[in-house]
Parts: structure tokens; C-alpha cells; sequence
């Protein structure tokens, strides 16, 4: 009988070491850390690819990435491949990654754009001792230069598919007042606020990162053309977006695509492949300033001139101020 209850007690307390291991195997064990309180650094590139004279010898990368920091990484299509020169997000937290768009190309042959993802999550993984990074795959905006390549991810494993419908985006960002709600969005301990953008297209959303104090600000405010389909809408997404700066610090706007030249006013043509005098994609706070005096001063539909983005309010996109 005594050593019936001794050999219960050491299974007893076998058991509970093994219950508290089995519970610390579930707790990853190199949480990273996104404190909000200071602003995390990142760099930007000083040359986009910017495609070539012959789109034919172009020898750069179908997709550019860029570092931008530990957890922030910039792509961008080769122009070469397509004019549209699209900028794509992935954005690291615990356990989860988020990419934003999927650029203008669909063929994975000419833009491997799943196979430069995955790469670059192993990589991500191997130097930061994690595993098991689920994908979301989201796009700023419902238009085809956006998510051409989403289907290159539908049938890839541990990855969520927000979905190509306005239902579909509000739904998973738990949209119930679009698009004035600012939504607090957790990213595996980093923290976004995502808001409604419409303007350009009606189911727009921006997202704001806490930890480098980044505006993600997609086809709604770049350099270059801003198609706007919905004037009303568009200028009341502008003051949100400063609305939005007033309440958190933003170090840069960033966007989805660079169609000016680095003069002042000047675009590059529609269509362009070969853009070898760009100016940063990345944009100020002053410069959003400007776009919100303009909502002050635009009245009816035309083409509206700015040093750094030009304005086509109700315009369709194939008008240009091309001479």
C-alpha cells in the first residue's frame, strides 16, 4: 500500500510537470515586441527599380523587396513587366504576417509574387527563431492592379483570404459604420488602426501602424494621378486621414504607386515603363496638408494641378495633361 501511494504521487507530480510543459510548449517563446510608445526606424530605398529604356534587356527583379525594418518589408513590381510599377506591404507580427495587394501581373511565370512572399517569410522565421507564420492576404482597394496575382494564393496553406468584395473586406475588418470607424486591429502584438477611404473606389480602407508610425494611404494619395470617382467622398476621406495624424504621429505617408517625375507639376505619360527621374513614393504630412486645402477650393470635375500629385476629379482615367 505505501508504495502504491508513492508511486502515485510521483505520477502525480510527473503529470503536473508534464501539463506545465505541454502549456509553455504553446506560448511561443521569442515573443517579439512592437512598442507603440517609440517610434520604430526604417530606411527607404534612395532608387526604386524603375523599369528600362527596352523593357525587353531589363535585367531587374520581377519584384523588387525592400527592408524597410526588422518587420517591414516594401515591394514593388517591375515596371518592365507591367506600367503600374505597383507597391506591395508585409507587415510582421507574432505568429502572422499581413501582405497588402498583389500587384498587376497574374502569371506567376512573370511575377512570382506568392513565391517571394513565401521566401521571404522562411527567411524572416529562420532569423528570428519563429514558426508557423499564417498569411493574411488584404488589398487596400477592389481594382485589378491590385490584386492580380491574388489568385497565385488561394490554395496556399495557413493563410486567410480576406476576399475581392466590398461584404467581404467590411465583414473581416468588422466594419459597422464605413467608412468613418477607425478600427483597432491587432496584428499579432502589432497594433494598426485601419479607416475607411473611399473616393477612388468605394471600398478603400487606409491603415495606420502604431509601431513605425506609418500612413498606409493606397491609390487614395500618391504621387502621381488621383483618379477620384467620388469627389464628396474623396475629400471627406482626406480630412479623415489628417483627422487621423492630428490624434497619432506620422512619420510618413506610403502608397501604392509613383507617376510623377521629380519636377515639380510634371507626370510621367500613361503607360510608362521607364521612369528614371522618380521622386520618393513616400509623401509628408504638408503634402496631405495641400490635398486638404484642395477640398476647400475644388468645386466642379476637371484636372487640378499640384507640385508633388495632380487631381482628376470625375475625369475618366484615359484624359491625361499630356501635351
Amino acid at each position: 500500500m505505501i508504495n502504491l501511494r508513492r508511486f502515485l504521487a510521483i505520477l502525480s507530480v510527473a503529470s503536473g510537470m508534464f501539463a506545465v510543459e505541454v502549456a509553455f510548449s504553446l506560448v511561443p517563446q521569442n515573443l517579439l515586441a512592437f512598442p507603440a510608445s517609440d517610434r520604430a526606424p526604417g530606411e527607404f530605398p534612395d532608387k526604386w527599380i524603375h523599369g528600362s529604356k527596352s523593357a525587353m534587356d531589363n535585367q531587374d527583379p520581377a519584384v523588387q523587396v525592400h527592408r524597410f525594418n526588422a518587420h517591414t518589408y516594401i515591394l514593388r513590381e517591375n515596371k518592365a513587366i507591367n506600367y503600374e510599377g505597383a507597391f506591395m506591404y508585409v507587415f510582421f507580427g507574432n505568429g502572422v504576417a499581413l501582405l497588402i495587394d498583389q500587384g498587376s501581373t497574374s502569371s506567376p511565370a512573370l511575377f512570382p509574387l506568392r513565391q517571394t512572399v513565401d521566401d521571404l517569410i522562411v527567411a524572416w522565421e529562420e532569423e528570428f527563431d519563429q514558426s508557423g507564420t499564417q498569411l493574411i492576404v488584404a488589398n487596400s482597394h477592389l481594382h485589378g492592379d491590385h490584386y492580380a496575382a491574388w489568385n497565385q494564393f488561394v490554395d496556399r496553406p495557413n493563410t486567410i483570404m480576406v476576399g475581392l468584395t466590398h461584404e467581404e473586406v467590411m465583414d473581416y475588418w468588422g466594419f459597422d459604420s464605413y467608412p468613418e470607424q477607425r478600427i483597432e486591429f491587432n496584428l499579432g502584438g502589432r497594433e494598426f488602426v485601419v479607416t475607411g477611404t473611399p473616393g477612388h473606389e468605394s471600398s478603400e480602407i487606409a491603415f495606420y501602424d502604431k509601431w513605425t508610425d506609418l500612413l498606409y494611404t493606397g491609390d487614395m494619395f500618391y504621387r502621381g494621378r488621383l483618379y477620384l470617382e467620388d469627389w464628396d467622398a474623396w475629400a471627406a476621406s482626406i480630412k479623415r486621414l489628417r483627422a487621423l495624424a492630428d490624434d497619432y504621429p506620422v512619420s510618413y505617408l506610403i502608397n501604392n504607386h509613383i507617376e510623377m517625375t521629380d519636377q515639380a507639376t510634371v507626370d510621367y505619360p500613361i503607360g510608362t515603363t521607364w521612369q528614371p527621374d522618380e521622386p520618393p513614393m513616400e509623401m509628408s504630412l504638408s503634402m496631405l496638408d495641400q490635398a486638404v486645402r484642395a477640398t476647400e477650393n475644388i468645386s466642379q470635375s476637371g484636372i487640378y494641378t499640384f507640385d508633388d500629385f495632380l487631381i482628376y476629379n470625375e475625369v475618366p482615367w484615359a484624359y491625361t495633361t499630356d501635351p
